[in-house]
């Protein structure tokens, strides 16, 4: 990939992040990457375009790093998870989710970001049914746990307590939930 159009992509991630897509200004997107708009042209084809292409490589990577050990991991799944969940370092409860944000936008009147929202969150919520199949084989968890309705919730349930924790600008609504998220997450465990 190209300098510019990593830079364009880091800089369109950011602006939107901090702004939303619809506030989210061409002018400032430019600005942040350094870089003249004849150039942005020569790999999108507009501000649409650019914030896709940032949707789908950005998210995604930001997924696989963020859930990777749990992955690659063969020990305690549950134990796993919740030292992820409770590590408020490393959540942005001020900005929040940056995949959260872009959920409560009103995108999915758009064909195309409907389509890469939704796939994003398959994917996520492919890797937590991957996780807990993985988990239930080894019977780390009850047997007639419901993988699917499981990964639903802990995505919701996450997303909701960083969305809470945004809005009231208090860590400890994110701590509270979390503290919830874990004592669900402890009644699952094989016994």
């Amino acid at each position: 990939m190209s300098q510019v159009r990593e830079k364009l992509i880091e800089a369109t991630f950011e602006e939107v992040f901090t702004s939303g897509y619809n506030a989210a200004s061409l002018a400032n997107i430019l600005n942040r990457a350094e870089v003249k708009k004849g150039a942005m042209y020569h790999y999108f084809s507009s501000k649409k375009d650019m914030v896709l292409a940032m949707i789908e490589e950005k998210h995604l990577l930001r997924l696989e790093e963020k859930w990777k050990y749990l992955l690659d991991s063969n020990e305690d799944f549950i134990s796993i998870l919740i030292s992820i969940l409770k590590d408020t370092k490393s959540w942005d409860l001020i900005n929040g989710c940056p995949f959260g944000n872009l959920l409560q936008e009103p995108l999915d009147q758009d064909e195309e970001f409907a389509k890469i929202l939704i796939s994003i969150l398959e994917k996520w919520k492919s890797l937590f049914k991957n996780a807990l199949k993985k988990a239930k084989e080894k019977n780390q968890v009850n047997e007639n746990l419901n993988i699917e309705q499981c990964s639903t919730f802990i995505i919701a349930s996450l997303e909701g307590a960083i969305l809470i924790s945004k809005k009231s600008k208090d860590t400890k609504d994110f701590e509270d939930c979390m503290i919830q998220l874990t004592y669900y997450l402890n009644t699952i465990k094989q016994r």
